[in-house]
């Protein structure tokens, strides 16, 4: 059974290369079933990639696609042969921009001597993200407000505070091995 699977990713599997490195790894491109992630992870269409056990590629890698799509590598193990790890599969989030981000810079305060960011803005990035917009429903039971908020889906170390494309950080969520931020 093991044999057969892993000749037939082999048929299948595309050479790719990191972004900003000469790092290659073989994988293979499959659409995944939209309920086999939360839908709360991400809005793009949903992709997989499954590579051979050794290849060097990790959660938070970027790469092109052979459409020239820019992809994210997010953790997802689905065994494939029970005890016989004959590859390894992740989750690709596209990523639809390259933005500015910047973090204020840290001072010390004078009396505690505890790290504050009250500086002025620094640049930090250009960085890869997928910003989309979804609806996280009533902000206020009584008044009914629907707001439209922004997630930020990125591979780099953002946190909260920090401003991705204008936008301020408010809340992280690290899942797949990715930062995932609510913006405004």
């Amino acid at each position: 059974m093991a044999m057969l699977l892993s000749r037939i990713q082999a048929q299948n599997e595309v050479w790719l290369r990191k972004m900003g490195k000469a790092t290659r790894f073989r994988g293979v491109i499959f659409p995944v079933n939209p309920t086999a992630l939360p839908t709360s992870v991400f809005v793009l269409p949903r992709l997989g990639l499954r590579t051979r056990s050794k290849e060097p590629v990790a959660a938070r890698d970027l790469f092109r696609d052979p459409a020239r799509r820019v992809m994210l590598v997010g953790d997802w193990e689905l065994p494939l042969a029970g005890d016989d790890v004959i590859s390894r599969c992740f989750v690709l989030f596209q990523m639809n921009r390259r933005v500015s981000w910047q973090r204020r810079e840290e001072t010390r305060h004078p009396v505690t001597n505890l790290p504050v960011a009250t500086g002025s803005l620094v640049e930090k990035g250009p960085i890869w993200v997928s910003i989309e917009s979804y609806t996280r429903g009533d902000n206020d039971a009584g008044l009914r407000v629907v707001t439209d908020r922004l997630r930020c889906i990125t591979g780099s170390p953002i946190a909260v505070g920090d401003v991705v494309d204008g936008k301020t950080v408010k809340r992280i969520n690290p899942a797949l091995g990715v930062y995932i931020a609510e913006i405004e």
